[in-house]
């Protein structure tokens, strides 16, 4: 009998195998392992609804300080001197929307790298690892995850600001709209890199938010969330034309408030395309690394 399991077990392994085999499959299989981490993290989180909830309210406390500051310098909500650098008068128009795409940014210099470290402090990722997919699939479950989430936090941001402040958009039409959603995703694709990034990196220095916090505050400064881009100093401007989400805000707020902007849309499309294979690239290529690194050693899974 125990001959007979066996062979039917090895029957399925060989069955399993060829299936994965098809390419098809195999892209199907890797889609099912993404949707089961970001069921698993939802399932966690909602587990501590306090905390869940209070990451709904947390940006519009984190943007107050924006406002306030704004409205004592200027005098008020509007400013023709804004108007005359970016072509936008409302300062809360334009500092909302350069602050809601940077939302995406925690996706990247938090999510993806803290996603790793959890499952060190739990000592559960040599498990997770053992999984039969490749382990740059935990992180894009992640990543799928992260976004999700915080798609579903910016949403409500959107809708309660827009409400209470009476920002009123410029109309685009049905190709503005896509051509926002396009400039989001190229620019979301691009952090996927620095995120892919940091977590290789967590596997094999451990500390990864120092140099999450690093980064994330360089982009912050640079790129221009609540002031025009014209007011950094020369070489920094310079910086900020290599990052991607320089265009995803500048890109976005020429559409919606109209935003003064000295390069088209084809250029910010083709220098976000490029910024993606880039960042991506070498994303993956630091975490196959680390990863190599980790096991050589043997310290994957310690905290």
């Amino acid at each position: 009998m125990g001959g007979q399991g066996d062979k039917q077990t090895r029957r399925q392994g060989d069955q399993e195998t060829r299936r994965l085999g098809n390419p098809m499959s195999r892209v199907i299989h890797y889609l099912r392992a993404i949707n089961a981490e970001n069921i698993k993290e939802w399932r966690i989180e909602w587990k501590y609804k306090p905390d869940f909830f209070r990451q709904f309210i947390g940006p519009f406390i984190y943007l107050l300080p924006y406002f306030l500051f704004g409205i004592a310098i200027l005098g008020g909500r509007f400013s023709e001197h804004l108007r005359s650098l970016t072509g936008v008068s409302d300062m809360i128009a334009y500092t909302f929307i350069g602050y809601l795409i940077m939302g995406f940014l925690n996706t990247a210099c938090w999510a993806m790298g803290w996603s790793l470290r959890k499952e060190q402090w739990y000592g559960t990722l040599d498990t997770v690892f053992a999984a039969p997919v490749p382990r740059w699939v935990y992180v894009a479950g992640m990543a799928f995850h992260s976004t999700l989430h915080q798609g579903l936090i910016m949403m409500f941001q959107a809708f309660i600001i827009s409400f209470v402040f009476a920002i009123s958009f410029k109309t685009t039409g049905t190709t503005g709209v896509l051509s926002v959603l396009f400039i989001v995703a190229l620019m979301l694709f691009s952090l996927y890199g620095l995120g892919v990034l940091i977590a290789g990196l967590t596997i094999g220095l451990k500390q990864w938010w120092v140099l999450s916090e690093v980064l994330s505050t360089l982009m912050i400064i640079v790129t221009p969330i609540a002031y025009p881009l014209v007011v950094l100093p020369i070489f920094l401007r310079k910086v900020s034309l290599f990052l991607p989400t320089t265009y995803g805000v500048m890109g976005v707020r020429h559409l919606l408030l109209g935003e003064h902007i000295s390069f088209d849309l084809g250029t910010i499309f083709l220098r976000l395309s490029l910024i993606l294979v880039v960042w991506v690239t070498f994303g993956m290529g630091v975490f196959l690394l680390m990863d190599r690194y980790g096991r050589k050693k043997g310290f994957v899974s310690l905290y």
